[in-house]
């Protein structure tokens, strides 16, 4: 499979990029053990079914982050997810000239 990066760029489709940036984020809150590790590749694994059952035919970097965001919550990965989000919309800022003028955090709250 290949994929469509932000920059235009078609490039073959490599799960482990998908494992790091939610290791990242996950380092970012917690300490990483062996279960963290099975658990965030089991995340990444349903990433890559919901990219597979979608079949489209070369999806683009936010197709992607879009899943994996999605997953990381399905899970109950909610502070994983605040921080993978959060990183992914400052780079964002960061590629458009922003970076000095807005920072991202974000919170979320559980509705019960």
């Amino acid at each position: 499979m290949q994929i469509i990066k932000r920059d235009g760029q078609v490039v073959d489709f490599d799960p482990n990029k998908i494992y790091q940036a939610i290791l990242k984020a996950a380092q970012t809150v917690y300490v990483i053990d062996d279960t963290w590790r099975q658990n965030l590749t089991n995340v990444t694994k349903k990433v890559v079914i919901d990219l597979e059952e979608a079949q489209a035919e070369k999806p683009t970097i936010n197709m992607i982050q879009s899943l994996v965001e999605n997953r990381l919550m399905d899970a109950g990965y909610i502070n994983i997810a605040e921080h993978y989000i959060s990183y992914r919309l400052q780079r964002d800022l960061e590629r458009n000239g922003y970076a000095d003028s807005i920072i991202v955090h974000l919170r979320f709250e559980q509705i019960k």
